[in-house]
């Protein structure tokens, strides 16, 4: 499960240096603390999550990342009726339009129907732009009709991350159904891998600290193209 690394102070008695003043003692622990801190704070991987989408698959990601200590936005196009998906979660999690919390969010997770995506793309794209973008989205041809086969032509995962363009992309969750995944409470005693890929190795600490929140292992597969085994 997600853990936050902590900063360790040490036990051990300091020395006063020689002709520092108590005052300017305490200057110099103060500047430290705040350095410390900052360092820590700038460390600490990115936690509010928009969760686009607020079916089966959303709201099991959502309750467990919320359980886990992230913020939790569920973002639809009527939010206002998503005051049982929030209580459910609990957590200080949150509802708002798809514009807002993707405004808001350092992370945004796609839970959608695959023929959904160029709209919240052409709606929303460019506020995603340097943001990290979770795709968890299958397409089916006899849902999703056209789109279906344009992404399979290519691998869905890089379909997806040219309508997304300049986002930290992600694909994972993918190969795992909703009602699969454990309850928060159960997460320490699950077991099981999820495989995920992505052209961009710096989101790797944030990638596997979200797998690790919902009780998986992740399992790194590489770059985009290699999704397509998946």
């Amino acid at each position: 499960m997600f853990r936050f690394d902590r900063l360790r102070t040490s036990r051990r008695t300091r020395r006063r240096r020689p002709g520092l003043t108590a005052s300017a003692l305490i200057l110099l622990m103060l500047a430290g603390t705040a350095a410390g801190a900052g360092a820590n704070a700038a460390s600490e991987p990115s936690r509010i999550i928009a969760m686009i989408g607020a079916g089966n698959m959303g709201q099991a990601l959502g309750n467990l990342w919320a359980a886990a200590g992230y913020h939790v936005i569920f973002a639809t196009r009527h939010p206002d009726e998503l005051d049982d998906v929030v209580a459910a979660a609990g957590h200080g999690a949150e509802a708002m339009a798809v514009g807002a919390a993707v405004e808001r969010a350092d992370i945004v997770t796609l839970a959608v129907p695959y023929a959904a995506e160029p709209s919240i793309a052409e709606a929303h794209g460019e506020a995603m732009v340097g943001k990290v973008l979770v795709n968890v989205d299958n397409a089916f041809a006899h849902r999703d009709g056209e789109i279906a086969a344009k992404a399979e032509a290519v691998g869905e995962a890089v379909y997806s991350a040219r309508l997304f363009e300049g986002t930290r992309f992600i694909r994972a969750f993918n190969l795992k159904g909703a009602a699969s995944f454990p309850s928060p409470d159960a997460v320490e005693a699950a077991d099981f891998e999820i495989p995920w890929t992505t052209n961009d190795e710096s989101v790797r600490p944030i990638a596997e600290a979200l797998i690790e929140a919902t009780g998986g292992t992740p399992v790194y597969e590489g770059g985009l193209d290699n999704a397509r085994e998946y």
